[in-house]
């Protein structure tokens, strides 16, 4: 799957002229599986990040399963697929699938916002991420990026331009609050727009 992931980068990269930039802020450990919590603008990071991070399960929206081959895909590659519509079974599924994934040396990506959004804009931030983080007291980090203005949401249309890739760790997860770590999260996710 990574080798397809690296071809299918290449191709957007030769076809529509889309590369990526990651800024790095301290350093990635990449030795102890983490968890991710990022912004969710566009496909291009869904793939992107088998590519720039460990081997990784997503979690991912279970109406993903029924689209031909891809849902396939997603359970090979043991995603964890989470109805949105409840609550409580989600953040329940995500605790314990999320929790074989880190033991198994797996990284877990999250994007909290739960759906996709434009480029600039904000949106919630659901707590099962920061609740797992917490139960796990496994490195979190943070990724912003502005992959919307390239390959927007909602559409196959693709702009050529560099995806700059914002990544942190967070530190002192375990002595945060969930609310402190949302906040964070969430601060962090526009930090390709405050320039």
């Amino acid at each position: 799957m990574r080798l397809g992931v690296r071809l299918s980068l290449f191709w957007l990269k030769i076809t529509c002229n889309i590369k990526h930039i990651v800024h790095y802020e301290g350093d990635l450990v990449d030795e102890q599986a983490s968890i991710i919590l990022s912004r969710h603008e566009s496909t291009w990071e869904a793939l992107a990040f088998h590519s720039i991070f460990p081997f990784q399960v997503n979690v991912v929206k279970k109406e993903l399963r029924r689209i031909p081959f891809f849902g396939l895909i997603l359970v090979i590659i043991e995603s964890i697929l989470i109805d949105r519509n409840k609550t409580l079974e989600a953040i329940k599924k995500v605790k314990k699938e999320g929790h074989k994934a880190l033991i198994n040396d797996f990284w877990v990506v999250i994007f909290p916002g739960g759906t996709r959004i434009k480029p600039r804009e904000l949106s919630e931030i659901n707590s099962g991420g920061a609740i797992l983080a917490k139960q796990e007291k496994v490195p979190v980090y943070l990724v912003a990026h502005n992959a919307g203005e390239f390959w927007p949401k909602g559409t196959f249309i693709k702009k050529p331009g560099i995806v700059e890739v914002y990544v942190k760790q967070l530190q002192n997860v375990t002595d945060k609050d969930i609310k402190t770590i949302n906040l964070e999260s969430k601060d962090w996710f526009q930090k390709p727009y405050q320039k």
